[in-house]
């Protein structure tokens, strides 16, 4: 009888035990998508902005910034338009044209999105070059 309420006892306490790590593990599912929502939200945030600095140098189709404060100059590339490259896809047109206009240490300011790459949504010329005498 000892055994049996024993061994009852045992077996009914491992269930609650079981039963309270369950509840507690999906309790925290929640909260844990709820964080994955706002690292999400942050990133859509990222993801546009807008850089003041000097040009350092500059492609066909990029251009190389250093911004106010930073260290490092960061490559910024034109938009892609129009689909596949047979398609007549390619970098923007109008923002490959302006980005030719600019002279290497010009101060600039750029719109920026960032799609796998920083791409170029905007570009202003601020102030140009001083003309060597």
């Amino acid at each position: 009888m000892f055994a049996r309420w024993t061994l009852a006892w045992s077996l009914g306490v491992g269930m609650i035990g079981l039963c309270l790590v369950a509840g507690g593990a999906e309790d925290k599912k929640p909260d844990e998508k709820k964080v994955e929502k706002k690292d999400e939200k942050k990133d859509e945030k990222d993801r546009k902005g807008a850089v003041t600095g000097v040009v350092t140098a500059k492609g066909d189709n990029w251009i190389e910034l250093k911004a106010d404060g930073e260290e490092k100059a960061r490559k910024y590339v034109p938009q892609w338009k129009g689909g596949a490259p047979a398609a007549g896809g390619g970098p923007d047109k109008d923002m490959v044209a302006q980005i030719k206009t600019v002279a290497v240490n010009s101060r600039v300011k750029i719109d920026w999105l960032f799609e796998e790459r920083f791409r170029v949504m905007k570009l202003e010329v601020l102030k140009k070059p001083e003309e060597k005498k």
